[in-house]
């Protein structure tokens, strides 16, 4: 028997996915007081957007505890098929992300390392993976904005053994119970949830919902590549579409990904983005099907 296509998403689980999106570990009863749900219709949603595969409630790491200290956005020309070269790029283990799009590149990545040279010898390796064409890459010198995992620096905390297993455990479910989080690090629940508030609080993890592009859902995603007359300080977008912004150092100064429902919302986006008046071009593509999708894993 075949498994049935997961529902599309309605206005509501879209609210819903939005919360989640900003903090992961918010009871049924939080999510029902900010979406005007009763709390079990409110645990039904979480329940089914989680079943149905649309989101993984997940902690990401901060990659300064991870030891990657360089990150990079790298769009590949191919020869032939995509899909092979994408493939191929979501084997890597420096690979987080891998997309198949519909732009002036039809594979793009993003490789995160422990220094720059890695990166260069990456780049290097994957000009010489068969059907690759060319590659570029596109240096990220600051993440601003990242709702999949923690930005800027992290707080000045010593991680014991203790920190290091439940770190483990969120990232494999975020919504786990602090009863369940206590068993896998041999302590009380109530030392697990200190332990897990000290480690948001400092920046080192952030427990949020991915959402897995299935093709389901309502949302599209698109890269966004900008060239700037002057570096900017602040964030160029405060959008809640905008959901991942860096500075870079390469072919673009700037490198956002925006999530919007309809392509109406996506032009009032770009159009806003047009208008500031440090911005000189706008380049983007869309992401079409996700080959790799996923964050680098603590194995401490």
């Amino acid at each position: 028997m075949s498994t049935p296509s997961p529902a599309l998403l309605d206005d509501t689980d879209e609210q819903v996915l939005v919360l989640l999106e900003r903090d992961g570990r918010l009871t049924h009863q939080e999510v029902a007081d900010r979406t005007g749900l009763s709390r079990s219709a409110a645990a039904a949603r979480v329940q089914r957007l989680i079943g149905e595969g649309h989101v993984e409630v997940r902690g990401v790491v901060h990659p300064a505890v991870l030891g990657h200290r360089a990150l990079a956005h790298v769009s590949v020309s191919v020869r032939g098929a995509a899909a092979p070269v994408a493939a191929a790029l979501a084997d890597r283990s420096d690979t987080t992300l891998v997309s198949l799009t519909a732009g002036r590149r039809p594979v793009v990545a993003e490789l995160r390392a422990g220094e720059v040279a890695d990166i260069e010898g990456a780049v290097a390796e994957i000009r010489e993976l068969p059907g690759v064409e060319a590659a570029e890459t596109v240096l990220y010198t600051d993440v601003l904005r990242d709702v999949a995992g923690p930005t800027g620096s992290i707080g000045e905390l010593a991680l014991d053994e203790a920190d290091h297993a439940l770190l483990r455990a969120v990232q494999a479910d975020g919504r786990a119970s602090y009863v369940r989080l206590a068993a896998e690090i041999g302590l009380s629940a109530a030392s697990a949830r200190r332990r897990l508030v000290r480690l948001r609080a400092a920046n080192v993890v952030r427990v949020g919902a991915i959402p897995r592009h299935s093709g389901s859902e309502r949302r599209t995603a698109t890269g966004v590549g900008l060239r700037l007359s002057a570096r900017v300080g602040a964030p160029l977008a405060e959008l809640s579409s905008v959901t991942f912004e860096a500075r870079t150092l390469g072919r673009f100064d700037a490198l956002l990904t925006v999530n919007t429902t309809t392509t109406a919302d996506l032009v009032t986006v770009l159009d806003e983005l047009r208008g500031r008046p440090e911005v000189r071009e706008v380049e983007t593509w869309t992401h079409l099907r996700f080959a790799k999708e996923t964050y680098a894993s603590l194995r401490l």
